[in-house]
Order: structure tokens, then C-alpha cells, then sequence
């Protein structure tokens, strides 16, 4: 079911065109972790702080904190300008937001521009301006990182939240039965989702993506974790909300990576979907993973 277009508010007009940037990962040993991530997309991996690591490819960037495991500290968005991010700001400051200065570690790889808020379920988000491309490291796949997906208790206050304070457009939603929201996918430029939401019995990092270039590249991409003998998880697949072909992963502490082509994309002014919760929805090819 679509729902009628509207025109973009105010805050989708501030947001408009900010893309992911990094995602964080906490686990038991980052250095070990960064390591297994350095292998398996190929990126150069560096000291950031004790106990803090970096892993920086052409178009993706990971940061690694000791801490619990299979957790996700921090996430961060870009903007492509210093206006839009002043912009951003000033919307955020005007609807009662309250934001904090970066963490000194945020600052000195992001240069000065950036702050950070807190979503309803305590997770920290990074807003900045991009910092540019760095060059790939010889070998290495491509993969861009597309999006971050996270399992939380409170799926509609959640999408509120992400929709209508900061400005996300809800492209897909899954609702159960009796109409309760089970998930909600929102996008932050033409994508279908640069992030979602799926409900679980506890709140959480749920996974990350990397859009490849074409269903070559998800082969390529499983011939290379055959290769480091990393089984594939789930997949491959189309999903259903997306309609994007996809493979996952599990990294060491069991959280989820997602190689990813196809994703589709929609306009600004597209409405949002509506989908019964079921594995269609996941994966029109077969078996579905369902989080409720």
C-alpha cells in the first residue's frame, strides 16, 4: 500500500543528500577485530587512542573501541557542505534537540566540523561534513558503506524520531497483524535506506551494508570470503522492502555484515509502502531471518 506524496519538511530539506559514514564496532578486543575486518575488505587499518582503531577504504570507514561485544558506540552521517551541516544544526537547535560537541577522538579524524546526539534508545549519532574520498588500497573489493540497521523495543517511537525530528523519509514499512509496526526503513538521500529499524526483544546494532557495484560483484565478494573460509549466513537473496540482491556475514562476535547491489531508489517526494510482516518481505527468494 503506498500512501499520497507529500511535499519534503523542513527537516528532510536540511538532511536531504547526508550519507553514511562510519559505523563503530565495540567487542572484547579491537585490535583483533580490526584485524578480521582488515582482511576481509582489504582497507588500511591504524591507532586511533588506546584501545580505539580506524579502517579506511575508498568509500567506507570502520572504527573499532574496546567495550562490550557486538556493540556499535557510534554512527556518523556526512553532509557534503559546511552550509548544509550549519543548516542541520540550526534545525536541530530549533526543534529542542540536545546535541553534544565531539568526543576528542571524533575530532581529531573528522577536523572540526561534527556533533553528536542521542537517538531514543541511547545510541550516539555523528553529524559532520565529509571528509572526502581516500584512494582503495590495491586489491581491495569495492564496496561502499550504504547503510546501518539497528533492533530496537520501540519501533514507532524510533521511526518518529528518525522521520520527523531529524528529517529521514520513510521509503518501506512491515506491520504484524493487528497493524503494530515491525520495522521501517528510512533514507537519507535517493536510496532506499541509509538506516532502519527492526523490532526485537532487546535494543541493538542489528547490521551494516556495503552497496557493490553489480550481481558480479556479489559474486565476487562471496568467492573472496570463501576464499578467508567466512561461511555465508544468509543468502543470497532479493530482499522484498529494497528489492536488493544480498548476501551476510558474521564477524566474530556473531554481528551481521550485508554485501549488498540493486538497492532501489526513490525520489524525495515518493510515499512510503507498506508491507505485511512475513519473510516476502525479507527475502522473496526463500528463507527469511526474522528478528520478531
Amino acid at each position: 500500500m503506498s500512501h499520497g506524496a507529500t511535499s519534503p519538511s523542513t527537516a528532510t530539506t536540511c538532511l536531504w543528500n547526508a550519507r553514511l559514514l562510519w559505523v563503530e564496532r565495540g567487542t572484547a578486543d579491537a585490535g583483533a577485530c580490526a584485524t578480521w575486518y582488515a582482511d576481509l575488505l582489504g582497507d588500511a587499518m591504524s591507532p586511533v587512542a588506546n584501545g580505539l582503531w580506524q579502517l579506511r577504504g575508498a568509500e567506507r570507514w570502520m572504527l573499532f573501541r574496546d567495550g562490550p561485544a557486538k556493540s556499535a558506540p557510534s554512527f556518523a552521517f556526512a553532509f557534503p557542505t559546511v552550509a548544509q551541516h550549519d543548516a542541520f544544526r540550526s534545525h536541530l537547535e530549533q526543534a529542542g534537540v540536545a546535541m553534544q560537541a565531539l568526543a576528542a577522538e571524533y575530532a581529531t579524524l573528522l577536523g572540526g566540523h561534527g556533533f553528536s546526539i542521542l537517538d531514543p534508545d541511547g545510541r550516539r549519532m555523528v553529524f559532520t561534513v565529509s571528509p572526502g574520498q581516500v584512494a582503495a588500497v590495491d586489491g581491495a573489493l569495492p564496496g561502499r558503506l550504504q547503510h546501518f540497521v539497528v533492533a530496537s523495543t520501540q519501533t514507532l517511537p524510533m521511526l518518529e524520531f528518525y522521520r520527523d525530528t531529524l528529517g529521514f523519509v520513510e521509503s518501506d514499512r512491515v506491520v504484524d497483524s493487528d497493524g503494530d509496526l515491525s520495522s521501517a526503513f528510512v533514507r537519507s538521500d535517493p536510496e532506499h535506506h541509509s538506516f532502519a529499524v527492526f523490532r526485537a526483544p532487546a535494543s541493538g546494532p542489528d547490521h551494516h551494508a556495503y552497496d557493490v557495484p553489480n550481481w558480479n560483484a556479489i559474486r565476487d565478494w562471496a568467492d573472496h570470503c570463501g576464499d578467508l573460509e567466512i561461511p555465508l549466513w544468509w543468502g543470497p537473496g532479493r530482499h522484498g522492502v529494497g528489492n536488493n540482491l544480498f548476501f551476510m556475514i558474521e564477524d566474530p562476535d556473531g554481528y551481521k555484515i550485508e554485501f549488498s547491489t540493486e538497492l532501489e531508489h526513490m525520489p524525495v517526494e515518493m510515499p512510503y509502502r507498506e508491507w505485511p510482516h512475513g519473510p516476502r518481505a525479507l527475502n522473496l527468494w526463500g528463507n527469511a531471518w526474522m528478528r520478531s
